[in-house]
């Protein structure tokens, strides 16, 4: 029986754990300023006329960490609708497109400069003062 109880509380610990990772990712940018955009490339100059970059989400329906990164895509989708092209492919029912994108975990955000090259790419959630960061580094202004 003890056996049984150490991994019910330890599958209760990870459960409250996950739940709470978008949460304290967005805590930790806010408090510390630290976070995945240390590793953003040098930026460059601003959008030039008809240019836009793409924004891509890699994930698939009912994976939490995707789910969390909903509200994120489409505060870019509203906010910089004219400068970045969003998409989403669900890699369970796209899986070639999980092949072309190197997908190995979900979810993944690639970010694709004006010529289509990859600017940037991150594994897992990515909340929304991060990706607006790595946007502010491909050229993208607020309107």
């Amino acid at each position: 029986m003890k056996p049984f109880v150490l991994a019910l509380a330890g599958l209760a610990v990870a459960a409250v754990v996950l739940w709470s990772l978008p949460e304290l990712a967005a805590r930790q940018v806010a408090e510390t300023g630290l976070s995945d955009a240390a590793w953003i490339p040098e930026p460059r100059e601003a959008l030039g006329p008809g240019e836009r970059v793409v924004f891509l989400e890699l994930g698939s329906e009912g994976c939490e960490s995707c789910e969390a990164m909903k509200p994120v895509v489409q505060a870019v989708k509203d906010r910089y609708d004219d400068q970045v092209t969003v998409i989403f492919y669900d890699v369970r029912k796209n899986p070639g497109v999980a092949g072309r994108y190197r997908v190995t975990l979900i979810p993944t955000q690639v970010f694709l400069a004006p010529d289509g090259t990859e600017f940037y790419r991150h594994q897992g959630y990515l909340p929304l003062p991060v990706v607006e960061a790595v946007l502010h580094r491909m050229g993208v202004r607020p309107r």
